[in-house]
């Protein structure tokens, strides 16, 4: 606190204190002076050994809530909570390593066929003279017939919504985004899977939202823990990923949609279903927001199946709700890319969309294979069509240990770190995502690396 003190002593003029006093924070959370999980002094205190006002401090706390570094919880206090963005770099690469196997980061196999049909697509576009998805930048939820293309893709998987409950998104992340943000705030309790997607947890920070983690097995979630969270908390909404859940691969089976559908709506629940992996599946099961309309937001994309630059995401919501979300689109990027969307509906009309998504499910099954080969002992959660497997770590392995050592052998796999609701349990496990950009060669000789690894006794001393 003394660096504290240090800064509002030379406040002057006009210079607001609560803002020096958010920066002087905020800096020695940035240098890690004050650690992620450490707990700030209470208000009081800080106003008394600094001598400013309590509401001082208040605003100073409240700023660096919204900014992501701290999180304020009734009862127990604040927090550091360093942004979900910064932490990433350190469990998943932002840029290739030369040499490197990179086997963290969630992504499609790319194949000639995905530049084919990039080129074709980008030369039609260039011959059309009426281009309206360059020259238009309304209406806001997207040109209708996107919409259109986008209601015909949604029914594929499942979902009928009608055109004025459904927006263009940039990518599903943005459409889970707009999800929480038209239903939650600081006041209100999210349940999700202990082990869910970054984004979420994300979120959570942003939005303010009290985020909880629901216990899970192989096959997702467990229906009565929902329950007994719907009856004794003031629970807002769920977010669950039932197709092929990131990081744990696990696939939830229609009864447990079902149920967790009941329950949903008998508490009054709503329900914001993340089906990005949707596509990749052969055998497509009846999407939970389906079940239950009035109280599910779906949303899907293209990045994980179709194309990875292809950002490009639905979102189909209850009818009451979509005024309020395509108002929270305005504000935040005002309408999705229309080039990206007018290449998408392309796609979708001619087919490509849906060759290139099967394409990915037959490359996918391939280097699926070689997991489930190599790796087979270790398997926690695994799926043919999935973009990663989610594997045990033998016990004679610490988790940190193991991530260095496979670091120095140059193969790059992901800790459960990222995905962790704040309460959950650390797992003894490691995410092994597939669509290495390298031949199915290296890939096999990179998963025996793995395994090498795995079955040897670490070293005494880790340097």
């Amino acid at each position: 606190m003394k660096q504290w003190r240090h800064a509002l002593d030379a406040v002057q003029g006009s210079e607001s204190k609560y803002k020096v006093l958010v920066q002087a924070i905020a800096t020695d959370i940035e240098s890690d002076v004050l650690k992620d999980g450490t707990r700030l002094p209470p208000q009081r205190d800080v106003a008394s050994e600094l001598g400013i006002s309590v509401q001082t401090v208040t605003n100073a706390y409240k700023e660096l809530e919204r900014q992501g570094l701290i999180r304020c919880e009734v009862g127990r206090g604040s927090f550091v909570s360093r942004r979900m963005t910064e932490r990433m770099a350190s469990y998943m690469l932002d840029r290739p390593e030369r040499s490197l196997v990179d086997f963290s980061i969630s992504r499609i196999i790319h194949t000639p066929e995905h530049d084919r049909a990039w080129r074709q697509v980008c030369t039609s576009l260039a011959e059309q003279e009426d281009a309206p998805w360059i020259r238009n930048f309304r209406p806001i939820a997207g040109l209708e017939s996107h919409r259109e293309a986008a209601a015909l893709w949604l029914a594929r998987l499942g979902m009928m919504p009608e055109l004025d409950t459904l927006l263009i998104t940039n990518g599903a992340a943005h459409g889970i985004f707009l999800a929480l943000a038209s239903l939650a705030g600081p006041d209100d309790i999210v349940l999700t899977e202990s082990l869910t997607d970054h984004g979420v947890i994300g979120s959570s920070n942003v939005l303010g939202f009290t985020l909880k983690g629901l216990e899970i097995d192989e096959f997702g979630i467990h229906p009565d823990h929902f329950e007994d969270m719907c009856a004794n908390e003031r629970v807002k909404a769920l977010v669950c990923t039932p197709n092929l859940n990131n990081p744990t691969v696990a696939l939830m089976p229609e009864s447990r949609r079902r149920a967790i559908a009941k329950i949903a709506a008998q508490y009054g629940v709503y329900v914001i279903e993340d089906d990005v992996h949707g596509p990749l599946l052969e055998k497509r099961l009846p999407p939970i927001a389906s079940l239950i309309p009035d109280l599910g937001f779906y949303c899907t994309s293209f990045t994980k199946s179709v194309l990875t630059g292809l950002r490009i995401g639905y979102l189909a919501m209850p009818r009451r709700l979509a005024l309020r979300a395509e108002s929270i689109l305005r504000v935040t990027t005002w309408m999705a890319a229309p080039l990206l969307a007018e290449i998408a509906t392309r796609w979708i009309h001619d087919g490509t969309a849906e060759h290139l998504a099967a394409i990915q499910r037959s490359r996918l099954a391939v280097r699926q294979t070689m997991v489930r080969d190599v790796l087979g002992d270790y398997l926690l959660g695994h799926h043919p069509t999935a973009l990663s497997a989610w594997l045990g770590i033998p016990d004679h392995w610490p988790l940190d240990s193991l991530l260095k050592e496979l670091r120095r052998r140059l193969v790059m796999v992901t800790a459960p770190d990222p995905f962790l609701v704040r309460g959950a349990k650390r797992p003894n496990a490691v995410r092994l995502c597939v669509g290495a950009e390298i031949d199915d060669a290296g890939v096999l000789d990179a998963l025996k690396i793995v395994r090498e690894v795995f079955e040897q006794y670490p070293t005494v001393h880790d340097f």
